[in-house]
């Protein structure tokens, strides 16, 4: 891994865990074992590095979003891996993340939300096959649904109440998508979820 690469994969870590306020080019050259000078030859500004490092999360999001699609067997299954994808994200995202992002880099945050947008149409675009497939209802409005689901998830992130009754996070993940599957899921498309759900189970126990 070259020197641009390790400041990337470095920064992108520290973004992640305690967001761009705390993160300073210090920590960051620190972290890589390098010199400031030869951190700024190779970024010249903190926020080119941070620009840099949400790009290349955004593309491998991408990347990974279209292999999931061309390899599941069907639109539940890659519902479900889309899922396991999203909460690993969340999990390793500290909330002050997109917080900062959105006060200190609003040009950033913005490209942050577009993207958003592509995983929402996505998601509907999943759903709208999954009617077809009739595993969802058809009276169901995919781009609603896939807007709501994703607003829900993040409204979870960001709301530390559940810990105060004693909630784990993922759970509350695990519960709100399981909720929203079987709520826009037609009878064969709650089979179905049983099944993956029986899968997944078993998956965690060996």
């Amino acid at each position: 891994m070259d020197t641009r690469e390790r400041i990337v994969a470095e920064c992108s870590q520290m973004l992640m865990s305690v967001g761009p306020a705390s993160m300073t080019m210090d920590d960051v050259a620190r972290a890589c074992g390098i010199s400031k000078r030869t951190l700024y030859e190779t970024f010249p500004d903190k926020r080119t590095l941070i620009g840099e490092c949400i790009h290349r999360e955004h593309e491998a999001k991408n990347a990974q979003l279209k292999e999931i699609f061309s390899t599941s067997s069907n639109c539940f299954e890659a519902m479900f891996r889309v899922y396991q994808r999203a909460r690993k994200m969340y999990e390793a995202t500290s909330v002050a993340f997109i917080n900062d992002i959105k006060r200190l880099y609003p040009d950033i945050f913005e490209k942050h939300v577009e993207n958003e947008k592509n995983v929402i149409t996505g998601i509907a675009s999943v759903l709208r096959q999954a009617q077809e497939e009739g595993l969802v209802i058809k009276r169901i409005n995919p781009e609603i649904a896939a807007f709501l689901f994703s607003q829900s998830m993040r409204a979870l992130h960001e709301n530390s109440n559940g810990a105060k009754y004693g909630f784990k996070e993922e759970d509350l993940f695990d519960h709100v998508f399981v909720s929203f599957l079987r709520g826009v899921a037609t009878i064969k498309g709650i089979e179905m979820i049983e099944y993956l759900e029986q899968q997944q189970s078993q998956q965690q126990n060996q």
